[in-house]
């Protein structure tokens, strides 16, 4: 069975993460959406950007169900988009930036665990806090190029695009 590594370890190559947006107006019942939606659902938010290190939020799927997941949202949409992506193609990325040059390995998925309220790691305050993990990669210090981030963040678009479904919320 798997379990939570240590803060900032990487997490296994062979696991699948979910990542929670906000699904598109227009998400079709075929559930086949284009990349091109999901753009914002890769921006860091403020929280994000001031974890050390930065990080997009995800969890891992063998942890943390969407439902549980969606529990830790601090806005919340009765429609929630489920991003499912596999670690090891997140990996694989390779960065094209403006003057055609490549850059291989600049995305990583590592564990962030979470604190409590009080600041103590590891306080089991929800169900499924111990799959919490974080893409690494995306902030503006490991990829300065504004063209380097935004091609990131479009290749884990394109990865999530074939792999989502809506999660309904009362």
């Amino acid at each position: 069975m798997l379990e939570s590594s240590h803060h900032l370890q990487p997490v296994p190559d062979d696991c699948c993460i979910i990542r929670l947006g906000r699904a598109p107006k227009d998400f079709p019942e075929d559930r086949k959406v284009l990349a091109i939606q999901l753009g914002d659902c890769f921006n860091l938010s403020t929280k994000d950007k001031e974890g050390d290190p930065p990080h997009l939020s995800v969890w891992v799927n063998a942890l943390t169900t969407p439902e549980q997941a969606y529990a830790f949202l601090r806005t919340k949409h009765l429609q929630t988009l489920v991003l499912q992506l596999e670690v090891d193609e997140i990996r694989a990325i390779v960065a094209h930036s403006g003057n055609n040059m490549m850059h291989p390995g600049l995305l990583d998925v590592l564990w962030v665990h979470l604190a409590s309220q009080d600041g103590e790691e590891g306080q089991d305050v929800l169900l499924g806090f111990r799959g919490h993990a974080g893409i690494t990669g995306l902030d503006n210090q490991s990829s300065p190029e504004k063209l380097l981030r935004k091609d990131l963040r479009a290749q884990l678009a394109e990865l999530a695009s074939k792999n989502c479904y809506l999660l309904f919320h009362e």
